[in-house]
């Protein structure tokens, strides 16, 4: 046989794989549509785990499995933990050699095993408090495991004949039932982290303070507390300059004529107050914190805003305002808040300056350089 044919069929031999696959996950989403004995398994485990970790039980959630089933245990766990969702793995063999220390009564056990026969998962069942509710994730329905007296739930995933893995590719290594294993559990946390927190918001924001490594970490770190307050803290003695820099400017500009006024802002582009080219002021959004010059993001400056006197205008708006109305605002109001829709663009630089080394002065010079003048007629 020639090197070309045995790579035609390897290439045919992956297709195939692929479409094993796809068939086998398009008929686990039709058996969790269609099947009330599915339907109303996955209820009572959701509710075993919703009991185990919700704040009055304050219980975790541990995952056992064996071979390729406890790699998919510590996939598992790590979703878990990424959605700050109280948990641990356990392998078999170390349970039963102290391990089972971990466990507590308000825990719940997922024991994962694809034909629901694995010795070691059947030798540690006697070993578990009966205080503690066992969930079973498996491709059988009918095996040792899934009629356990101690299983109280399956988490079922229907591997068909003709896709098991001896009989497409001769060999049972597990391919298309961890497959199955893995997309029903990755469900299955999904929707609890969705029953604990309905606010999709506040669930994005706990995960970026879980996940803040990587190009999922920078791509949420403008929700992340913690790198905030860290790029707050490294300018907050420029921002107590800056603040009541600002103070001092709102209240002497409402004595300036308008001419005066512009003249006083182009003086004031030359030092570390104020830049004429920044729209005016900072950008506000209702996940973005914002400042001037040299400090990117500033929490206690947004904090302080917020709390303030403060008037919203777009760009457009105050290009057109007159001098007295003008003057009327500074009077009026500690701060004007310049509006601006680009605000992605600020987030996407923001993003790119995480994930190299963070500088926030090189962070506002490369920010300004996109910031608009704006004219007053």
């Amino acid at each position: 046989m020639s090197y070309e044919l045995i790579r035609q069929l390897a290439l045919g031999s992956v297709n195939q794989t692929l479409t094993n696959q796809a068939e086998a996950l398009d008929k686990l989403d039709q058996q969790y549509q269609t099947s009330e004995f599915s339907q109303k398994q996955l209820l009572q485990s959701l509710d075993i785990l919703y009991k185990t970790v919700s704040p009055g039980n304050n219980g975790k959630i541990v995952v056992l499995g064996i071979g390729k089933s406890y790699k998919i245990a510590t996939k598992i766990l790590s979703t878990l933990n990424s959605l700050s969702l109280h948990s641990h793995v356990l392998h078999p063999s170390e349970a039963l050699h102290g391990d089972l220390g971990v466990l507590k009564d308000q825990d719940c056990l997922m024991l994962l095993s694809a034909s629901g026969n694995t010795p070691e998962l059947i030798q540690l069942l006697p070993h578990i408090s009966s205080e503690i509710p066992v969930i079973l994730l498996t491709c059988s329905k009918d095996s040792k495991l899934s009629n356990h007296p101690q299983v109280k739930s399956l988490l079922y995933a229907e591997l068909p004949t003709h896709l098991k893995e001896d009989t497409i590719h001769g060999v049972p290594a597990p391919t298309i039932s961890t497959t199955l294993s893995l997309a029903l559990a990755d469900a299955t946390v999904l929707a609890l982290s969705e029953m604990l927190e309905a606010d999709v918001l506040k669930r994005k924001k706990m995960f970026s303070m879980k996940h803040p490594g990587g190009s999922i970490g920078s791509d949420l770190s403008h929700l992340n507390d913690n790198l905030l307050l860290k790029a707050s803290n490294r300018g907050e003695d420029e921002v107590s300059n800056q603040k009541a820099s600002c103070s001092s400017q709102a209240s002497s500009n409402s004595l300036f004529s308008l001419n005066n006024l512009k003249q006083a802002l182009a003086t004031k582009s030359s030092d570390t107050s104020y830049n004429p080219d920044s729209n005016g002021s900072s950008l506000a959004s209702s996940d973005d914190e914002y400042s001037e010059k040299r400090v990117s993001i500033d929490s206690n400056l947004s904090n302080e805003i917020q709390k303030s006197q403060s008037y919203q205008i777009n760009v457009d708006e105050f290009s057109k305002i007159s001098e007295i109305g003008l003057l009327k605002l500074i009077t009026l109001y500690e701060f004007i808040i310049l509006e601006n829709p680009e605000s992605s663009s600020i987030r996407q630089k923001f993003k790119l300056q995480i994930l190299q080394e963070y500088i926030p002065e090189k962070f506002v010079t490369e920010l300004m350089k996109d910031f608009k003048k704006v004219k007053l007629t």
